[in-house]
């Protein structure tokens, strides 16, 4: 303690390293002790506080008497808090109240202290200016920080002083020096510090500012009314924008390296361009038929006309420099694509909600777009573009690239090509178009149909288009100012009657069908149609068709008279439908087609609608061989000599109670036995329906599908027994159907080309149709043998053949050649169809209306001229062909058999019913017992056995059992092949003759002596409900 009674503190004793010169220096220069303020000691806290190093409270420095006369015990007073509020912390001030004397005993003070109201501390040494928290919240620490004490009373501190330590959690009350507005009693005289003691202070609360910095660590934590709103809102979206941007940014990373890998994969999957498609066509293609005689010169077939032109022809004109205008006007600078134009136009899809102004595509791409065909909308085919655009740049010219796309080109009405646009248009070759020429057709390829110069409104749209090209060509520096004006007040004449077109050559319906199918195939071998057209077209190929000499003759000869296709023509001059008629012939030997006749009268314009190969109508009966009766025989369920019950049926599954199928012929309604020769003959629908329902509708269409005619999707059930399926079919897919059977069951796909080369010589496309065996050769051969009763007169089965006006087929010497037909007529005769064959040739011909205004009928005069048509063809075709029969497997056995059972022929059996019947050598189905109808057997010795009755079945069996002879004691060894008509309950005492037309109810006691017979010829009606 010095000599003013200040007491001397060695804070080195506690372990505290002196202050540095330097700061103690700076800090005693900024410190109030340092302007001259005295030092004010005071006695401890009033609760007793310690030191802030935790030791004894220092003592002994002597009072100050107070010269405030209302310092005495009676006149104690106690500074109180008042509340109030700060902007931004809530703080108090202090007021002086009286203590009680009793309180200043119990108040901790020192004895030497009392009577005094107020005391400073010792450790008040520096006068701090600080706001002081409200005491609910916050407690006075030795530094003047705020400290949380939750639900505790206000209290308040001397501001800015210090204030050691107090063993209690609540702070006592603190003197506020005067000047604040209270009201206290004044402060004994300071007593001056002492250097030690200052340098000692300084030394602390040093060492004591650097440990809380230390305890301190993050930010700092305020209170909930030291933030404000904004600064929460701002910190918040601070946040927000920067997690954003961070998510932003990885996911532009993510689809960046996406889309890297994904255009690097595209790339190194592009497929350079083949060099055959790279050779533009500048000859004439030429077809030839299958002896090698020229058929035709192709300068612009399919209705694309098209001449190519070389660049050196119109680079003196502004024929180029007008598409570089509108099309890519930085054609010669970029390296195949144009980068700013691509960007150009993503911006323009943009800002126009997906539709772009203009595209980004260079000349150079449009080229391979044009040559490859490949025009879908994908980013795969875009980058695969892009990449094939800078090769094609890098290995042909500007010029050659530009002569490619000119001749490419499409300039609508089917023109293609600079060329070909300027003759249709003008009537001028390229080389001599006029800068406003140039112009109008350089705006063409944008929109074709729209800015088509043949039509008064797309004459107008072109004009203004063209003004835009002329702008564009001027403000690049293509034109001057003058040429601009002298183009603009120039009129243009258009001449289109002086175009060179395809419709100036019309192509037969065999040669046109012909270049389709090459067309067809250079497609599927990866070419585009624009440009296989081409290729055809004016690409210098020669195509060598199977078109035969003669039966293409005989096809035109009969179909361009009328009247083979109505006996009264002139019923028909007013009449808003032409009958019409289509026929295709097939080779029986390669499945080749010889012949096309595609409609009636002489052919008027090139890709009309051809009969022959475009048609899709229902075939009627025409189908049962096909669908029916050739899978039954192929099965081994039945042969030609089994036999059919025809009779009342209720067969339709959607209408149980309606009596369907119904037969073409009425009187009689139905013919009750029929074997299988005789029910296809007169075109049985019942029959064929019960057949139907044994094979299968899906077993049906699949022997369809394997005979090239795929209705596997359709919906249809037994109905496709009568020929009306979802889609119909054409000429074409049933003479290859039916040129199955001829050609021992083997099916070939037909074609009408050989082979194609180049105008190099080199073969591009070959056919080499693989043969595909759908039937057996003996079901072939029993079929055609069924089929052949259409051409026989009255024979075993009591009735004409439908065919036997026309047939059989005969050469120019009167020989006759074996034939084989099927008739057929769809509901309301609509369809009229004959498919026959010979062993030389199969054709389908089909009759019938287009029905594009309404729906006609056949005229009933005009349902045999299917007939007419197909033998008239026929006869000339084989004029000069000797006789030949048709091939007879080694298998097939012939066997008598009765007509009228299906079994061996007996003694008693009618001549005129019994017949030849063919059979393959090995099937179970082959006849080996005695015709029951018309002949009794001996009764066979056999021991007695007890008879059983059984209930007879609710509906009678489609198959009728012939009865024995005698009634047997025991069942037979084998069973019989056909069911019971009527199951009898007991055996009858003689079995009945024949069974009747209509199945008896129940079975007669002495046998019928005469059969049942059909009338003599079936009456004549629909066949599908068909006649057959």
């Amino acid at each position: 303690m010095d000599e003013k009674g200040s007491q001397n503190i060695d804070l080195t004793e506690h372990g505290e390293s002196p202050v540095p010169e330097r700061r103690r220096r700076r800090r005693r220069d900024v410190s109030p002790l340092a302007l001259g303020a005295e030092p004010v000691l005071g006695a401890e806290s009033v609760l007793g506080a310690e030191s802030v190093l935790g030791a004894e409270p220092v003592l002994g420095a002597e009072p100050a008497s107070s010269a405030n006369p209302e310092s005495s015990a009676e006149h104690t007073q106690r500074v109180e808090p008042v509340p109030r509020r700060h902007p931004r912390r809530q703080v108090g001030t202090m007021r002086s109240v009286p203590i009680p004397a009793d309180e200043v005993a119990e108040s901790g003070h020192l004895p030497e202290e009392e009577g005094r109201t107020t005391r400073f501390s010792p450790y008040d040494l520096v006068h701090r200016d600080v706001a002081v928290h409200s005491r609910d919240t916050h407690r006075v620490d030795p530094f003047g920080l705020p400290t949380e004490i939750p639900g505790e009373p206000a209290t308040y501190g001397t501001p800015g002083a210090y204030a050691p330590p107090v063993t209690s959690p609540y702070l006592p009350p603190q003197t506020v020096r005067p000047g604040n507005g209270f009201i206290l009693p004044p402060p004994p005289p300071p007593t001056p510090l002492t250097p030690e003691v200052h340098d000692a202070v300084e030394q602390h609360l040093y060492n004591n500012y650097n440990l809380l910095r230390k305890n301190l660590s993050g930010r700092p934590q305020y209170t909930s009314y030291d933030r404000r709103f904004s600064q929460v809102v701002g910190r918040t979206f601070g946040r927000i924008i920067r997690t954003t941007l961070v998510l932003i940014l990885a996911v532009v990373l993510l689809v960046a390296g996406f889309g890297v890998g994904m255009i690097y994969g595209y790339v190194r999957s592009t497929e350079p361009i083949p060099a055959n498609l790279m050779t533009s066509g500048v000859e004439t293609s030429l077809v030839y038929d299958s002896e090698g005689n020229l058929l035709s010169r192709q300068t612009g077939t399919m209705n694309i006309d098209r001449q190519n032109i070389a660049y050196a022809d119109i680079a003196d004109t502004y024929v180029a420099k007008a598409f570089i205008a509108i099309e890519d006007e930085r054609f010669y600078d970029h390296i195949g694509i144009d980068p700013k134009r691509i960007a150009s136009a993503l911006v323009s899809a943009v800002i126009n909600s997906g539709s772009p102004t203009h595209g980004g595509s260079t000349i150079v791409q449009q080229t391979i777009k044009l040559i490859t065909g490949n025009d879908r909308r994908s980013s795969q085919r875009k980058v695969q573009e892009w990449y094939r655009a800078i090769m094609l740049n890098e290995q042909l010219s500007k010029n050659t690239i530009m002569e490619y796309y000119l001749n490419l080109v499409p300039m609508g009405n089917n023109f293609v090509g600079i060329e070909t646009a300027a003759q249709g248009y003008f009537g001028k070759h390229a080389k001599d178009l006029t800068l406003p020429e140039c112009a109008l057709l350089a705006g063409i390829p944008r929109a074709p149909s729209f800015f088509n110069p043949k039509t008064e409104v797309g004459r107008r749209n072109a004009l203004r288009r063209q003004r835009i090209v002329l702008g564009k060509m001027a403000q690049l520096g293509m034109i001057t100012k003058k040429e601009y004006d002298d183009a603009m007040n120039t009129d243009l004449e258009f001449v289109f009657d002086s175009m060179l077109t395809a419709g100036a050559h019309i192509n037969s319906y065999f040669v046109e069908y012909a270049l389709k199918e090459v067309v067809s195939d250079l497609e599927a071998a990866g070419i585009s149609r624009v440009m296989a057209r081409q290729m055809v077209s004016s690409g210098g190929l020669k195509i060598y068709t199977t078109m035969e000499p003669t039966v293409q003759s005989s096809i035109d000869t009969v179909f361009r008279d009328v009247g083979n296709f109505a006996r009264r023509p002139e019923r028909y001059f007013d009449a808003p439908e032409q009958p019409e008629g289509g026929m295709v012939i097939i080779n029986n030997e390669t499945g080749a087609i010889a012949g096309i006749g595609g409609g009636v009268g002489p052919k008027r314009a090139n890709l009309v609608l051809s009969r022959g190969t475009d048609i899709a109508r229902q075939p009627g009966s025409s189908i049962k061989p096909l669908a029916v009766y050739g899978p039954a025989l192929e099965l081994g369920l039945m042969t030609g000599a089994s036999m059919l019950l025809d009779d009342e049926s209720r067969l339709d599954p959607d209408n149980p109670n309606k009596i369907w199928p119904t037969n073409s012929y009425k009187n009689p309604p139905y013919l009750g036995l029929l074997n299988v020769r005789f029910a296809l003959k007169v075109s049985a629908n019942v029959p064929a329906v019960k057949t139907m329902a044994t094979v299968g509708v899906e077993t049906g269409k699949y022997y369809l599908y394997r005979l090239g005619i795929d209705r596997r999707k359709d919906q249809v059930q037994l109905a496709l027994a009568m020929g009306s399926p979802q889609r119909g079919m054409s000429p074409l897919e049933m003479a290859a159907a039916y040129a199955t059977f001829p050609s021992n069951g083997v099916f070939r796909k037909p074609y009408s080309y050989t082979r194609v080369e180049d105008r190099k010589g080199r073969v591009i496309l070959e056919k080499d149709p693989q043969p595909t065996q759908v039937f057996k050769p003996s079901t072939a051969y029993m079929m055609t043998s069924i089929l052949e009763e259409a051409v026989r007169g009255v024979n075993a089965f009591w009735a004409y053949g439908s065919c036997v006006a026309y047939g059989p087929v005969k050469n120019a010497a009167g020989q006759t050649i074996p034939t084989a037909a099927k008739t057929g007529t769809t509901q309301d005769k609509m369809d009229k169809w004959l498919c026959a064959y010979t062993p030389y040739y199969t054709g389908a011909v089909w009759l019938g209306f287009d029905n594009r205004i309404k729906r006609t009928p056949v005229h009933e005069e005009n349902e045999d001229q299917t007939k007419h048509v197909w033998f008239q063809v026929m006869n000339r075709v084989h004029a000069e062909l000797e006789p030949k029969e048709f091939v007879r497997p080694p298998n097939i056995v012939e066997v008598k058999v009765c007509a009228e059972s299906g079994q061996l022929p007996g003694p008693d059996c009618p001549e005129f019913g019994i017949y030849t019947e063919y059979f393959p050598e090995d099937s179970p189905l082959l006849p080996q017992e005695i015709c029951h109808v018309h002949n009794e057997l001996a009764p066979t010795p056999t021991l007695p056995t007890e008879v059983t009755e059984t209930d007879p079945s609710a509906q009678p069996t489609g198959f009728p059992v012939q009865p024995t002879a005698k009634p047997t004691k025991t069942p037979t060894a084998q069973p019989t092949k056909t069911p019971t008509a009527q199951p009898t309950k007991t055996p009858t005492a003689k079995p009945t003759g024949t069974p009747t037309a209509q199945p008896t109810k129940m079975p007669t006691a002495q046998p019928t002596k005469t059969p049942g017979k059909p009338t003599a010829k079936p009456t004549k009606g629909p066949d599908g409900a068909d006649s057959g």
